[in-house]
Parts: C-alpha cells; sequence; structure tokens
C-alpha cells in the first residue's frame, strides 16, 4: 500500500531524514520506533506533504506520491493525524468531524461516515454538539482519528496517539487503531514511544536513529526490538556522558 524508497527530506537546509526505505502492506500495521528527535514525526510530515522531500520518493499503491501538492496525499487516500494540534478547540465535535470530511466529492456520504466513526466511538455522537476544547485527552484523540476516518482512509498515518492520556485511555486507543484495521481494512504506520502498545497492534516494528533506519522485525520479535532500543538509548548516554 506504501512504499518510501531512499526519502530524504528536512527543514531549510537542516537534512533530518537521510535516505529513509519501508513499506506497509494492505491491511497492515506498521509501527516506527526510536528516540525522541530520530525523526519519526518527520518522515510522518513528509509522506503526507507537509514538508517537501529531498530525495527519494514515496508510493501509493505504486504510484508517486511525495511531490504533490500538500492535501494531495488526503485526497488520494492517505491521512496523517498529528500528535499535537490535531483538533479545532472552539467548534463543536461535529463541525470538527465535518471538517475532516472536506475531501469528500459526495455530500450524501457525509451521514454514513459520521456513523461509521460514531460505531466506533459512541462518546462522540453524545458529545458531539460540545465545543472540543472541553474533551478529555482520550476523547480529543478519539476525535482526531475520526476526522481522518471521515474520508475512509486506505492508510493512516498516525503520530504519538498515546501522547498524553492514562493507561486505560492508551489501550483503548490502541485496541480501536487494531479495530480499524479488522473493520476498515486499513493499513496504518504508527509512530509511538509506548513501545509495549506499539509492538502489541503492530505486525511489524522499525527502529529509527539520527534520520535512518537502523533495525527492522516482525513484532513478534519482541525482545529483539526492545533489545535493539535498550542498545541504543545506553549508546546515547554514553555519548552524553562524554
Amino acid at each position: 500500500m506504501l512504499e518510501i524508497r531512499d526519502v530524504r527530506a528536512g527543514y531549510g537546509s537542516f537534512e533530518v531524514l537521510h535516505g529513509v526505505s519501508l513499506e506497509v502492506g494492505e491491511r497492515e500495521i506498521v509501527t516506527l520506533l526510536g528516540h525522541n528527535g530520530a525523526g519519526k514525526s518527520t518522515l510522518l510530515r513528509s509522506i503526507a506533504g507537509q514538508i517537501p522531500t529531498t530525495g527519494g520518493e514515496v508510493y501509493f499503491k505504486g504510484e508517486p506520491l511525495a511531490r504533490r501538492a500538500p492535501g494531495a496525499a488526503a485526497k488520494t487516500g492517505v491521512r496523517y493525524v498529528p500528535q499535537e494540534a490535531n483538533v479545532f478547540p472552539n467548534i463543536s465535535l461535529l463541525d470538527n468531524l465535518k471538517i475532516g470530511a472536506y475531501t469528500l466529492t459526495d455530500a450524501s456520504l457525509l451521514d454514513e461516515r459520521l456513523e461509521n466513526v460514531y460505531a466506533l466511538f459512541p462518546v462522540l455522537r453524545e458529545r458531539q454538539k460540545a465545543m472540543a476544547r472541553v474533551l478529555s485527552g482520550g476523547q480529543r484523540q478519539m476525535l482526531a482519528i475520526s476526522m481522518a476516518l471521515m474520508t475512509a482512509p486506505q492508510v493512516l498515518l498516525l503520530d504519538e496517539p498515546s501522547s498524553g492520556l492514562s493507561p486505560v485511555n492508551t489501550q483503548r486507543v490502541f485496541d480501536t487503531i487494531a479495530r480499524m484495521r479488522d473493520e476498515f481494512g486499513m493499513s496504518v504506520l504508527l509512530v509511538e514511544q509506548n513501545v509495549n502498545e506499539g509492538l502489541r497492534v503492530g505486525a511489524r516494528a522499525y527502529v529509527m536513529q539520527e534520520g535512518r533506519l537502523v533495525f527492522n522485525a516482525a513484532t513478534s520479535d519482541r525482545e529483539a526490538v526492545i533489545h535493539h532500543l535498550w542498545g541504543l538509548a545506553k549508546t546515547a548516554e554514553v555519548m552524553e556522558a562524554t
């Protein structure tokens, strides 16, 4: 569904991604792990077209995607949910969801898509008239994901969906990610600091360090992934100490 091939990207003259390549298969959840500053969020932004790539290419179902205009990814079938500033706080939940459906060309689909997200997150139906700013952290993440789901994407890019959530809400959000794959046939590229949850729902994991992918394995090989992350953490500690 999604292939990233030797992608380079950054901010101005500062290159963050140094030739990143990975794949996400159909109906597959792939987890991208790494320490802060490794380039994980930059990779998602480059796939979504929010920052330009300076090398390499992103393919969606075999077609080039990365060099299209910003917003083209969403219209094609790839939606990005950022870690922060992912809802509009001063309008209602319902209006947020309608904004999420901005690429729909068939207005008759709106009610159908609303019913889909309400089935996943019943609390959003109950609070649809409330302002988004009054939501709890867990409800905000539910709304942000639902906004992306309004266009029935085939690939969802999720950046730290557990950020700021309680353990209970974290588990609920990750359970929902697995349901989206199972019920909607969706593929997911997931950036996550919660290693346990990321490995629980993902089929494969990549580890990123300083803008490069340095390890990948099936999530069933949990010990190998965690051991590699632990090794990177110890290396960083030694470098800081010296």
